[in-house]
């Protein structure tokens, strides 16, 4: 698994730059606060939905109106509270992840008690809030985004061109799968659990204390099922928090 500091910097240093240079805000921003003064600034960008066109004297249309250094930063404004609550709230998901995908989770002897099994069966249930949290999030980003760029005061094209690359810029089949497969560990983690509660004392410890030995044929045959199942979808979540860090 990955280390939390790890994973904690590449949401800083990747998933919001690699979103802004998809959406082509940054080469905009960097464009923009290179051109020179002038009474009405123009600035040509490769992104076709952004171009404002290379009229002289400064004179707009209906059709392409002007981006100036100060509409874009306060575009940026508006975007980074809506991504940055998605970052945050995302990165907490992740840590509480990592807590039930460590081993004592999957080894029945680091539970004192069955009262600790239904403790953790309360932190489970809040990994779940916080999963459906940072999904509600996701499935709102467009309306919080158009709330936020309300505020701003730019023209509404520019708004709604901006926001399109915004949301164009995630890279949702990622997210989905991710989406999935932490529903999937959820699960799974709740079934393991449950199945602490129900058998109860019927294991023992070994040589190796990640391996405890079942004194029920049928009791060790779904633990190993459990177990496989959740270090499968826990490597699968890996690789997709991987692809969205990177």
């Amino acid at each position: 698994m990955r280390s939390k500091l790890d994973f904690k910097k590449g949401l800083v240093n990747g998933v919001l730059p690699l979103i802004i240079a998809l959406t082509g805000f940054g080469a905009l921003l960097a464009q923009a606060q290179e051109t020179s003064p002038a009474p009405k600034p123009q600035i040509n960008s490769d992104n076709p939905a952004l171009r404002s066109s290379a009229k002289p004297s400064g004179t707009t249309t209906a059709e392409e109106p002007q981006v100036n250094p100060q509409e874009i930063e306060r575009l940026s404004k508006a975007a980074d509270k809506v991504l940055n609550r998605i970052q945050s709230e995302e990165s907490d998901l992740y840590l509480r992840v990592s807590y039930f995908e460590k081993p004592d989770r999957l080894n029945p002897n680091s539970y004192a008690s069955k009262e600790e099994v239904a403790e953790w069966r309360e932190i489970l249930q809040q990994l779940k809030e916080k999963h459906d949290l940072v999904t509600q999030l996701y499935a709102d980003v467009g309306k919080n985004l158009d709330a936020e760029l309300r505020n701003v005061g730019v023209n509404e094209e520019i708004a709604a061109r901006f926001k399109k690359f915004i949301i164009d810029g995630f890279p949702w089949a990622t997210i989905e799968k991710k989406k999935n497969l932490i529903a999937d560990f959820i699960s799974e983690q709740a079934k393991l659990l449950l199945f602490y509660e129900k058998n109860w004392g019927c294991w023992t410890s070994t040589s190796d204390s990640n391996k405890p030995e079942f004194t029920s044929a049928s009791a060790a045959n779904i633990y190993k099922k459990l177990r496989d199942q959740i270090l499968n979808t826990s490597g699968e979540i890996e690789k997709e928090y991987k692809e969205m860090s990177e």
